[in-house]
């Protein structure tokens, strides 16, 4: 099974490309991944990962995903196998992303992490207004007969 799931930052605007023939959109970034562990001196290190996506969730990362912005992206790895100008073999391995979801909003891709020690900064609540306010005098009993359960 070769299945990858990855929760990270946009390091550049991805760049869409189409291959000649098909026309089959490619769009490629990096995502920067921050590792769950922090180092002795309390550093974190951080990976980037290239990622490569198909089709149309290709134009969507044209359209919709910028720099700094927080995506998820499921996906296989995938290593590529050339050989140089010089006779060298090389190896590269990326992830072939299936799937890609936006995880915050545009206007609050900052660029950086968000704070962990308060965990409602810089998010806004969703905001419910009943679209037709029900006084409570006109609701009624229901009959445990009328119910189908």
């Amino acid at each position: 099974m070769n299945n990858v799931v990855l929760v990270g930052r946009l390091t550049k605007n991805p760049e869409l490309k189409y291959i000649p023939g098909s026309g089959t959109p490619v769009a490629t970034f990096t995502l920067a991944i921050d590792r769950e562990y922090k180092n002795r001196d309390g550093s974190t290190t951080t990976d980037f990962i290239p990622v490569e996506i198909m089709g149309k969730p290709a134009e969507f990362c044209a359209n919709y995903i910028t720099k700094g912005r927080l995506v998820g992206v499921q996906g296989s790895i995938k290593v590529d196998r050339y050989e140089t100008p010089n006779g060298e073999k090389r190896t590269f391995t990326k992830v072939s992303g299936r799937n890609i979801q936006a995880l915050e909003s545009r206007g609050s891709a900052s660029g950086a992490a968000p704070d962990t020690n308060n965990n409602n900064e810089g998010f806004e609540a969703a905001k419910f207004e009943p679209s037709g306010v029900v006084s409570p005098s006109e609701f009624s009993a229901v009959d445990d007969d009328d119910v189908p359960f």
